[in-house]
């Protein structure tokens, strides 16, 4: 079957102006169509709210037959994408403008609806997507350094969802924590509530943007203003 890739700027999401395009003639016949979406987040910087969609997980995720994807570096980009062209059907991926470190040497064998479990600390275990990532993961070495031992989950699949290690954290850690640059309403953090809820009902913290929208700033700055980076974390694995 013929293969179309679109790459779509989020701000045309965020308008409205493609979302009724995506749901009624792709995801309605099931088309084989690839979207790869640029400028996520606040990490869109100076293009301020009106550019910086925060809703674009819950939006795609809740569309019948799309698969969401939300890589967090270089490597796992490529491997989504390449991924993406394999699957018979809708598919979404989701880019930031922000440039992010290198997580990932290589592909250590990356599939679409397992995420990668980074340590085996019991204190908490905080989910992380996207550019939060790297973030987390910094967070995790630094708590190391004070006795504090987490793993950090790389949700790169955000539909379908890895059930079993959000029920498997939930069983070994004593906290869990959820880290998205996106609303924390119908992002990461709420499909893995819907997890738990019906399968292991435990508390979890959602770190990301509080039912408001983006401001202008550095992308950075903004990441920090509203806690998603090292020391917002490392403040919700000790407080929570």
């Amino acid at each position: 079957m013929e293969k179309f890739l679109l790459q779509v700027h989020l701000q045309y999401l965020q308008r409205g102006r493609s979302y009724d395009q995506i749901r009624n003639s792709i995801c309605y016949p099931k088309l084989n169509v690839k979207i790869c979406a640029t400028h996520a987040g606040v990490a869109a910087g100076e293009d301020g709210a009106t550019h910086q969609i925060l809703e674009d997980l819950g939006m795609m995720r809740g569309l019948p037959n799309m698969t969401v994807i939300s890589p967090s570096d270089d490597v796992q980009t490529k491997w989504a994408v390449r991924e993406a062209t394999k699957i018979n059907g809708p598919v979404y991926v989701r880019l930031c403008r922000l440039a992010t470190p290198l997580i990932y040497d290589e592909d250590p064998g990356f599939k679409i609806g397992k995420c990668v479990q980074i340590g085996n600390g019991t204190d908490a275990a905080v989910f992380a997507t996207g550019v939060t990532v790297s973030e987390a993961i910094k967070a995790k070495e630094e708590l190391e350094k004070q006795g504090i031992n987490i793993r950090v989950v790389d949700m790169h699949t955000i539909k379908p969802i890895d059930e079993d290690i959000i029920i498997k954290c939930a069983k070994e850690t004593k906290k869990l924590i959820s880290v998205e640059d996106h609303s924390i309403i119908g992002g990461l953090g709420t499909a893995i509530s819907e997890v738990l809820v019906d399968k292991y009902p435990t508390h979890i913290t959602k770190l990301g943007i509080k039912d408001q929208f983006g401001k202008s700033g550095k992308a950075m700055q903004l990441l920090e203003y509203f806690g998603l980076t090292v020391d917002g974390i490392m403040k919700a694995v000790k407080n929570n």
